[in-house]
């Protein structure tokens, strides 16, 4: 423990510990045998509260992934398969939690209770940057694949496999002649989610596109059973179609009560007992545990901590569990314990919420202790992505469920947030600016304000990427926070150059052709172009004339086999509102149905609209963003476009204004704002500036980034 002192968040997160779990540490407790646990006398009062706020802080983890698996395998893709996203994270998809605008994803749901054994295939990495961040059911990353571990020029194949295979021990596996390296889990239930770069905001027709990345790289990415990998010669079976149907009424129905994390005590504990049963804690022998960490294969991640040896990353919680069995939690599930009653569940509850209560704590302390030594931005580039297996480590993986779910490890990608600056909360009633500023030779560090420190190639090129993203922070909805839908304000980025094959007045729809960027969905923000507009009903794009898709397209054909879309128009989609009043992202209907008046789809085009949440280095490399006289560079967030300043370094933000025409003004919809500058494949902490630790120089990072300024 006092070696994670050096760390701001176990600073906190000590500090706090006297109000989060009482005075007693977990792994100081005397562990309970679970044999004779049920023969003890019921548990007092205090102690199931107790109990059930410190199961809760140490539970988070693995019953967000099961709960999470649930959901998603429901509503996409099944187990052992793939969901590819066609589409940048945006105001209202289901790219996956606090999605990253910046580039696309893939994600997907690995289980090897059964036995299976899988073959994941990527495409080549050296010069495309992506990242495969495998998770196990404790959100430790266990694998990261792609440019910074794995550079190919060529495709690669991995054997995944769970912590019982006979391949679990082994670096690579030779199969029928063939020899595979092995990727193993030290859990049955695993979650993958790929990130690919790609510029989103670019047309379609820019090699670094949306469109060309999704053609050309995304589904270069294959998971097959190893039976079906063999079967095809030891090569990959790529899906016939890449696209998932919108999830049916039922589907959706079958998914809910896995959305969110449940309110009450029980259901959590049942949830995260099933998680326990199917992914049982590692033993120490686990996978390759054991094997000096200089022989372990790049990709594969080790415990927080380790210094010689490979330590399984959920090895060492056996104690803690075992602690929690005197309100039924065991390695064997959740079971109430015998002879409960009402006052025994109330105080369950009681502590459930008590858990809470302290974890809203610990990240609400984590940005207050955010100050003017880090431009008010809060940075974890320590102890994230894989977490020891103590109270402050527990702590920090379930804020980190908190907060998006999951996180990558700090050398493949760091997550600078800020919720407030010098002036007090971010509002985006209010404008600010942030302005990038070339680097300094000699520079004193920690060097401050300078463009994101990253990985170059040869040519000087950035590796990875740096982005600004605006969101909305939302604590009663553990899917937050949310992408604004106030990002489709800015159209500066958007193509209308698709064409409108027909209109129908009597059943006010258009039919359209595919578009050129992007995948058409309910809610999808849409412009038009072309002088017909006018006698049709529709505003243009010079007119800020944004539409919804009102419901989900009827695909068809048209003249040439082409492929078609029928759909009826919004000026208006309405999200569901949360407990904190904040818009909802992937939820809600359209207002009402735009009145057509035409019938005719001549000289009218339209495109999808590409909403502004995120600007960073993709824009900046494309020439989109414009600097300033001197070099640097300045992005603004605002609820309208400042004077002067160019649309293209404009990310609008939600007012009151905004909201109240959509909402109306009651109930009044929260404007905060959170913002996340990422950096992925930072430069590393020895080789200063970057924002990971600089350990030779003391330091906890020896570059900051600028500083959000509050506009006059």
């Amino acid at each position: 423990m006092p070696e994670c002192l050096r760390h701001r968040l176990c600073a906190v997160a000590l500090a706090l510990l006297s109000f989060v779990l009482v005075p007693i540490v977990m792994e100081r407790l005397t562990p309970i045998d679970e044999a004779r646990a049920d023969s003890r006398p019921i548990a007092s009062l205090a102690d199931i509260r107790r109990l059930a706020a410190e199961a809760y802080v140490w539970g988070l983890g693995p019953q967000f992934t099961w709960r999470f698996a649930k959901y998603n395998t429901t509503i996409n893709a099944p187990i052992n398969a793939l969901t590819y996203g066609e589409n940048p994270a945006a105001w209202n998809n289901s790219a996956t939690n606090a999605g990253n605008s910046s580039l696309i994803y893939i994600n997907g749901f690995m289980d090897f209770s059964s036995g299976t054994e899988l073959v994941l295939t990527v495409p080549p990495s050296r010069n495309q940057y992506y990242v495969v961040n495998y998770l196990d059911d404790y959100i430790n990353t266990i694998g990261s694949i792609g440019m910074r571990t794995t550079p190919s020029d060529v495709s690669q194949s991995y054997l995944l496999v769970g912590p019982n295979s006979r391949f679990a021990n082994k670096k690579v596996a030779t199969i029928g002649g063939h020899t595979l390296p092995v990727m193993a889990s030290d859990t049955n239930l695993n979650w993958m989610l790929i990130r690919i770069l790609t510029s989103t905001l670019a047309d379609s027709t820019a090699l670094n596109s949306t469109r060309s990345i999704y053609d050309n790289i995304s589904k270069k990415f294959a998971l097959n059973t190893l039976a079906q990998f063999r079967a095809n010669g030891f090569q990959p079976v790529f899906p016939t179609d890449y696209t998932n149907p919108p999830p049916t009424d039922a589907e959706i129905a079958q998914a809910k009560p896995y959305k969110d994390t449940p309110s009450e005590a029980v259901r959590f504990f049942d949830q995260l007992g099933q998680s326990l049963v199917k992914s049982p804690i590692a033993r120490l022998t686990t996978a390759l545990g054991g094997t000096p960490l200089r022989r372990l294969p790049a990709y594969v991640v080790p415990q927080y901590g380790a210094k010689t040896i490979y330590l399984p990353p959920s090895f060492g919680q056996a104690k803690t569990l075992r602690h929690f069995a005197r309100i039924g939690l065991t390695a064997n599930g959740y079971k109430v314990p015998a002879g409960w009653g009402l006052e025994q569940f109330t105080a369950l509850q009681q502590g459930y919420e008590d858990g809470q209560v302290a974890l809203n704590k610990v990240i609400a302390s984590q940005t207050l202790s955010a100050g003017p030594d880090t431009n008010y931005w809060t940075i974890l580039n320590d102890l994230i992505g894989t977490y020891p297996n103590s109270l402050v480590g527990y702590l920090v993986r379930s804020t980190i469920v908190l907060n998006g779910g999951s996180a990558n490890i700090p050398l493949d990608a760091v997550y600078p947030t800020m919720t407030s600056n010098s002036s007090g909360l971010l509002d985006g009633n209010q404008a600010y600016s942030i302005t990038f500023t070339e680097a300094q030779l000699g520079a004193q560090l920690p060097v401050i304000g300078i463009y994101p420190p990253q990985v170059t190639d040869t040519e000087g090129k950035i590796k990875g990427l740096w982005s600004l993203t605006v969101y909305q922070p939302d604590a009663s909805e553990v899917s937050a926070p949310f992408l604004p839908q106030s990002a489709v304000l800015n159209n500066a980025y958007s193509t209308v150059d698709s064409e409108v094959l027909a209109i129908s007045s009597t059943n006010d729809t258009i039919t359209v052709t595919a578009p050129n960027w992007g995948k058409l969905i309910a809610s999808t923000p849409i412009l038009f172009d072309g002088s017909a507009a006018a006698g049709c009903g529709l505003n243009t794009k010079m007119q800020n004339g944004v539409y919804y898709v009102a419901g989900d397209p009827v695909q068809g054909t048209g003249p040439g086999d082409v492929t078609t879309y029928t759909f009826p128009m919004s000026t208006q989609w309405k999200q569901d509102i949360s407990d904190d009043d904040v818009p909802i992202q992937y939820s809600g209907a359209a207002s009402d149905t735009v009145n057509l008046t035409c019938d005719s789809g001549s000289n009218l085009s339209w495109g999808m609209l590409k909403p502004v949440s995120q600007l960073g280095s993709s824009e900046l490399e494309d020439g989109k963003l414009v600097k300033n006289g001197n070099g640097s560079l300045t992005i603004w967030l605002a609820p309208t476009l400042p004077d002067g300043v160019p649309a293209t370094n404009w990310i609008p933000t939600p007012s009151s204004d905004y909201y109240n025409g959509i909402y109306g003004s009651s109930p009044a919809i929260s404007t905060t704002l959170q913002v996340i500058l990422r950096s992925y494949y930072p430069t590393p902490g020895n080789q200063p500036p970057s924002i990971l630790p600089y350990t030779a120089g003391n330091l906890p990072e020896s570059y900051i980034p600028p500083a959000i300024v509050t506009a006059p």
